[in-house]
Order: C-alpha cells, then sequence, then structure tokens
C-alpha cells in the first residue's frame, strides 16, 4: 500500500471513529484523545489531518450523509440531474423524496452533534448555516424547474413553493414523524411526495411511472387516491 493509500485509509477510520464516538457519546464527551485512541492513531495525527474537533464533525457529517468518501456534490449525481432536467413534475419531485430522504437517514444520527457543536464552536454554525442556506438552494432549483414545466400550481409563485418544499422537507420533518414517530421510511416518502404534490403541482391524475422504480412506490397510492385513508 502507498502512503497515500495509507494516509487516505486512515484519514477513513478517523472519520469513521469519530462519527460513531459522536453518534453513540455526543459532541462535548467525544474527545480527540479518545477519537485517536478508539481509531488506533496518534492523536497529534487526528490534530494534523483535521485541525480540530469542530472541523472533524463537518467531515464526519459530509462522509455520512453522502454515504461515501470523497463525495460528489449533491447537484452533479445523477438523480439530481435527472430531477433538474426531466420533463414531469412529479418525477422532478418524486426523485428529490426518494434521494434527499436518505440523505436525512444518514445524516440524523449525527444531527444532535452538529447542533451541540454550533453553540459553541463558529466554524461549525457557519457549515451548517451554509447546509441549510444549500437545500434551500437546492430546492429552489428544482422549483424553477417545475415552473418551467408550467407544474406550479395556479396563484402559487416560485418563492412561496420554495418556502412550502422547504419546511415540508426539513430536517424538523422527518425527526418528527420518522425518528420521534417512527414512521418507516417508505410510509414517510410516500406522504411527503403525495404532499408535495398535493401542495405544488397541478391537479391532474396521478402518474405511476413518477415513483414506479422507487422504494416508496407501493404506498404512494394509499396516499394520492381520493378518498382512500391511509393504511
Amino acid at each position: 500500500m502507498s502512503r497515500a493509500e495509507q494516509a487516505r485509509a486512515t484519514r477513513r477510520r478517523v472519520i469513521e471513529t469519530a462519527s460513531r464516538l459522536f453518534t453513540v457519546e455526543g459532541y462535548s464527551a467525544t474527545t480527540m484523545d479518545r477519537i485517536a485512541e478508539q481509531a488506533g492513531v496518534a492523536v497529534q495525527t487526528v490534530y494534523y489531518t483535521f485541525g480540530t474537533k469542530g472541523q472533524l464533525l463537518c467531515e464526519a457529517m459530509e462522509f455520512t450523509a453522502a454515504g461515501q468518501h470523497d463525495p460528489t456534490p449533491v447537484v452533479e449525481r445523477r438523480w439530481m440531474i435527472e430531477a433538474l432536467t426531466t420533463s414531469s413534475a412529479r418525477r422532478s419531485l418524486s426523485l428529490i423524496v426518494e434521494h434527499g430522504i436518505d440523505i436525512y437517514e444518514r445524516a440524523a444520527p449525527l444531527w444532535p452533534a452538529v447542533n451541540a457543536a454550533a453553540l459553541s464552536d463558529p466554524a461549525v454554525y457557519r457549515y451548517w448555516t451554509g447546509v441549510t442556506a444549500g437545500r434551500r438552494v437546492g430546492m429552489a432549483r428544482l422549483v424553477a424547474r417545475i415552473g418551467e414545466l408550467d407544474g406550479l400550481r395556479t396563484g402559487l409563485d416560485a418563492d412561496r413553493a420554495t418556502d412550502i418544499m422547504f419546511v415540508l422537507n426539513g430536517h424538523s420533518t422527518f425527526q418528527s414523524l420518522v425518528i420521534e414517530a417512527g414512521w418507516a421510511l417508505p410510509t414517510f416518502k410516500a406522504w411527503l411526495y403525495s404532499t408535495l404534490v398535493q401542495q405544488l403541482l397541478t391537479p391532474g391524475d396521478p402518474d405511476p411511472s413518477a415513483t414506479v422504480d422507487l422504494s416508496f412506490a407501493r404506498e404512494v397510492n394509499r396516499w394520492l387516491s381520493p378518498g382512500v385513508p391511509p393504511a
């Protein structure tokens, strides 16, 4: 193994260890010494590689949310490109729900650590504020695409549509329904997609092709079919 490969492997091990400790023990209780001990490296290596505990937390969040190292920016991922170029407004929403909620599922265990760190570490606060702003920019781009397709509900402008999407497809909604209320992920995705369709799009017949290859396809009709209460 080359020195560069060894460095990458060490970096990965430290990030994975830090993610686990931040999740289980919390931000304050997790020290750089403990991360180094658990990862099997010198604490100087951790400081040299990441600088501060806050920076390590931010990198752990990026890795965990992406599900991979050296993550491709969301806007460059294949599903996002399809969402921003498809000719179907419903397909665009369905892709955002499917893959965006998968990101939430991966990242949610680290949210408490990030929220705690942001209270005392300005760098973490700036990072988390940037993540929030980036989500809103991404949602605004999606709404703009739906507007280009003449898919927005009559009387709903792009700014208001972005506000609605940002709230419904937000961390707090996921936290309340999935983590606290215990909704299964496909159920939450089906509800979210159906609610966004009803709130944002011009009324029309359900389009099964918009969700046919997605994880919540079998549940979505429970929410979209008029007069049929969800099971």
